[in-house]
């Protein structure tokens, strides 16, 4: 008597399901976890970079003698109030916000953190690809004392993890533009994930990190 063999070489409908029914609970028990790793690794990544640009500016002060304010030949001026890393700036103030806190992302005037930190572009004719930058007479000298040493950053332009610009309030900068006497904290700041500011910002009152801004102190004035 001869016997036929069948070999199974596929899977049934019901094994398939139950495959994938493994699969969907293991990722929504994992989804959380990983978005929330995720998420943890921006917010010490805006921190770290907050921490550079601090590290950056405050080597910018120590070479050309001067903080990120100027806006003329000299370079001379303390007529900007913001530096920021980009154009996308966060604007608007969220809940809980201290006084002024929009004022992050539209108070006076802002120039951009390369034109100090990437090229030598401290004055007014500021260019993406660096056109103006080592003007005698107008920017920092290259040689010497007093001598621009940079580039201290690595590109003109970039945001922090949430696709948005850091800002340094600089008009709070000693020899800035602010004329008061409350004590103010200089910060390079970051709107954190929601995209609002919540840290004060205004002439009355001392900055205090709020909300889920991030950022850290670059100087006190």
């Amino acid at each position: 008597m001869n016997r036929i063999h069948t070999n199974r070489n596929g899977f049934t409908l019901i094994e398939i399901v139950i495959a994938v029914a493994i699969v969907a609970i293991f990722a929504a028990a994992l989804s959380p976890m990983v978005f929330r790793h995720l998420e943890d690794a921006k917010l010490a990544k805006a921190q770290n970079e907050a921490e550079i640009i601090a590290s950056a500016v405050l080597s910018y002060y120590k070479d050309v003698g001067a903080w990120p304010y100027t806006s003329a030949d000299g370079p001379s001026g303390n007529g900007i109030s913001r530096v920021t890393s980009s154009t996308l700036i966060a604007t608007g103030a969220g809940a809980g916000a201290g006084a002024g806190a929009a004022s992050w992302g539209t108070n006076g005037t802002a120039k951009l953190l390369g034109d100090y930190l990437y090229y030598n572009n401290p004055d007014d004719d500021s260019a993406s690809d660096g056109t103006g930058a080592d003007q005698a007479g107008a920017d920092w000298p290259v040689a010497g004392r007093g001598a621009w040493r940079g580039p201290y950053v690595d590109n003109y332009e970039f945001n922090d993890p949430w696709g948005r610009a850091y800002v340094i309030n600089v008009e709070y900068a000693p020899g800035g533009a602010y004329a008061g006497s409350v004590r103010h904290k200089v910060f390079a700041l970051s709107a954190g994930p929601n995209g609002t500011w919540e840290t004060a910002w205004s002439d009355g009152v001392s900055e205090e990190l709020l909300g889920d801004d991030i950022g850290t102190i670059i100087t006190i004035r």
